[in-house]
């Protein structure tokens, strides 16, 4: 009996020296993809919106993006009341784009999604409820009349409700305070 007592404390002990040694090791292994996660929401500095893999920043270069974007189903100019040159909106499946010059280079000033064809990073979208909000982007906002702000960096995220359901989606430059 006490020989059973020693041969199962010495493979306890022999366990629990390998678990000692490995578990760190594979803890870090199994552990990599939550932090990797974690350090991608944190690494997270402004709101931007994707469309077709294609990354649209507010102040960002306009070029690049609408010729990763393609053809715009219409394109809409005027001249720019804050700079000298024209604004333009590009309107695409389900979002507009508006642009502004800015040094001899167009700029993305906001994206405003239009329909429910198209969805924030985050899933957000017309229809979605104000609960899926706040479960989205936290509840560090400002609200006014329905309306949720979220800043990020540079960037404004303005969600639209009414009656508890989201109407509107715009991202835009944020205003310096």
């Amino acid at each position: 009996m006490r020989k059973k007592n020693v041969q199962r404390a010495a493979l306890v002990l022999a366990v629990g020296m390998m678990l000692s040694t490995a578990v760190p090791a594979y803890a870090g292994l199994f552990d990599w993809i939550k932090k990797t996660e974690d350090t991608a929401e944190q690494a997270k500095t402004e709101y931007s919106f994707v469309y077709k893999e294609t990354q649209i920043k507010m102040d960002a270069g306009a070029a690049e993006i609408v010729a990763a974007l393609g053809t715009p189903e219409k394109t809409l100019e005027q001249d720019s009341c804050a700079y000298q040159g024209k604004d333009t909106v590009y309107v695409y499946p389900g979002f507009e784009m508006g642009v502004y010059p800015s040094g001899g280079v167009d700029k993305v000033s906001y994206v405003t999604l239009v329909d429910d064809t198209v969805a924030t990073p985050e899933g957000i979208k017309i229809g979605s409820k104000v609960e899926d909000v706040t479960a989205a982007y936290g509840k560090d906002y400002e609200e006014e009349f329905g309306v949720y702000r979220y800043t990020l960096g540079g960037s404004l995220l303005s969600i639209f409700t009414t009656n508890g359901v989201v109407d509107g989606v715009e991202y835009q430059i944020a205003p310096v305070k």
